[in-house]
């Protein structure tokens, strides 16, 4: 579920499994290059009490940017897996 609140945030609604996958990432591997930071800024970004996550312009940008222009893996399966229902299979990504 996509809540679009203005042009440059929406607030997603997670499912259990989305969840999972976004708090897989260890918030001490923040340091480790862009996707670790992207998560952890995600993982802060994110309301438990509501199970709703904040994403901004950059961040969409960043999502569907990470998931589709670098080397195909781990990483970017884990993108598609918890923001694909919500941002569509291509997260966005028109290059």
């Amino acid at each position: 579920m996509v809540n679009e609140i203005s042009g440059n945030m929406k607030k997603i609604i997670l499912n259990a499994q989305e969840r999972k996958l976004l708090f897989k990432q260890a918030p001490q591997t923040e340091g480790g290059g862009g996707f670790q930071k992207l998560l952890v800024r995600l993982q802060r970004q994110y309301d438990s009490d509501n199970k709703e996550i904040k994403l901004y312009k950059a961040d969409l940008e960043k999502i569907g940017r990470y998931a589709y222009k670098y080397k195909n893996g781990g990483w970017q399966d884990r993108l598609v897996s918890i923001f694909g229902r919500h941002l569509g299979v291509r997260l966005g990504w028109k290059k």
